[in-house]
């Protein structure tokens, strides 16, 4: 009888290897033969090489290679480029997906347009996406992305949520309620130290009009306002969206300044708009942070050094790059194995993201949009952390 042969590839691994070769040396009538192929196929099965009972029982047989699997599209698609804010977390969607190679992250820019966002989530599931990580621009987005998830399509929301939370997976983002309470509490106490007349006129604005952190942020803010208007204490004189944008901000106070200079508070829903009133309150001639205060979030680099000169009372941060760092890492746990943030731990699938108001006391501690040295791993599932490499 002749002896049996075959090729044993590199992928089976040692064990493998070390029982074919008792196989070769056991003629092929051997009483001994079936125990050991079957103790080849077990140890192959193991190390990841496909079956081969039928075929290595044949003369000149090979074992078939292990290929590796192919990574799974997730789509990234996201406000895009036209606010500051959005450039880390897209920074970090990359430097985090190097740590999963299995995913392969595809960066679709929708230009802070709703139609278009609706557009590319749906070219996205027809393009055959595992997964897409959603910066909501408005929550009129949010039927788009509820139809993705129909058709077995993972939705993970970032910063921004969709309407309905059954509608994604997980929600990566701030308490935006309690951000803008905290930025608003924080100007009325300084008001409360300075001296000056009551009524405070305060100015409010707003983000853009349908988004989830502007219409939680305006409810954090007269959360605090509200209660000192009915007392007198506060007169709202102007309550309208800036769209999260400088030049409309800075545009919309200039024209209130026009008609009265007696404004005490600004309170911004982000730094952006911040900035505007800032740049409009000195082309009036008026120095922010002597009578008139201006409050924002987001820790945007301009607003900390403004903090540190005195010409913004204080920001929020919220950390953009640990929102899109965790988000890849909860669509990596879901499409693993399905992992999903435990109801108990995490109300409606909220992961709510560490914020720290910023004022001159600690400014000199953080760092620009509030990004750590390290990021924490996310607090669920498989997960670790890692070190931020700027500008990579």
């Amino acid at each position: 009888m002749g002896e049996m042969t075959a090729r044993v590839p590199r992928q089976a691994g040692a064990p493998c290897a070390g029982l074919w070769a008792q196989t070769k040396e056991t003629a092929t009538n051997s009483p001994g033969r079936t125990q050991i192929m079957r103790r080849i196929a077990k140890a192959c099965l193991g190390a990841g090489i496909a079956a081969l009972v039928a075929g290595a029982a044949m003369p000149g047989s090979v074992l078939p290679t292990a290929q590796a699997a192919k990574p799974k599209t997730v789509y990234f698609i996201f406000t895009g480029y036209a606010y500051p804010y959005f450039a880390p977390m897209a920074q970090a969607v990359k430097q985090a997906a190097k740590h999963y190679p299995d995913m392969k992250i595809k960066i679709v820019n929708a230009n802070n347009n709703a139609s278009q966002e609706i557009t590319d989530i749906k070219e996205a599931v027809a393009a055959g996406a595992k997964g897409i990580i959603l910066n909501t621009i408005q929550e009129s987005v949010s039927f788009a992305a509820k139809q993705a998830m129909q058709q077995g399509v993972p939705v993970v929301t970032i910063d921004r949520d969709v309407g309905n939370p059954a509608d994604r997976v997980v929600f990566i983002g701030d308490n935006d309620v309690t951000l803008g309470r905290e930025e608003t509490q924080y100007g009325i106490k300084t008001l409360e130290k300075s001296g000056l007349k009551k009524p405070w006129h305060v100015v409010v604005l707003q983000g853009t009009q349908g988004a989830s952190v502007s219409i939680d942020r305006l409810k954090g803010a007269m959360d605090v306002l509200k209660p000192l208007e009915k007392k007198g204490d506060v007169k709202i004189i102007l309550n309208q969206s800036a769209n999260f944008a400088t030049n409309k901000a800075q545009a919309m106070i200039s024209a209130e300044l026009a008609k009265t200079t007696d404004i005490q508070l600004i309170v911004c829903s982000n730094d952006a708009m911040a900035l505007g009133a800032i740049n409009a309150l000195k082309s009036h001639g008026i120095t922010p942070g002597k009578s008139t205060f201006v409050v924002g979030a987001d820790a945007q680099p301009e607003s900390l050094d403004a903090v540190k000169a005195g010409t913004q009372l204080d920001t929020v941060t919220h950390a953009p790059f640990v929102e899109a760092y965790w988000a890849v890492e909860a669509m990596q746990n879901y499409l693993a194995d399905g992992t999903k943030p435990p109801s108990g731990k995490f109300p409606h699938g909220d992961v709510i993201i560490p914020m720290t108001l910023v004022t001159s006391a600690n400014v000199g501690k953080i760092a620009a949009w509030g990004t750590p040295e390290t990021i924490p791993p996310l607090p669920y599932g498989k997960s670790q952390s890692y070190k931020v490499t700027q500008g990579k």
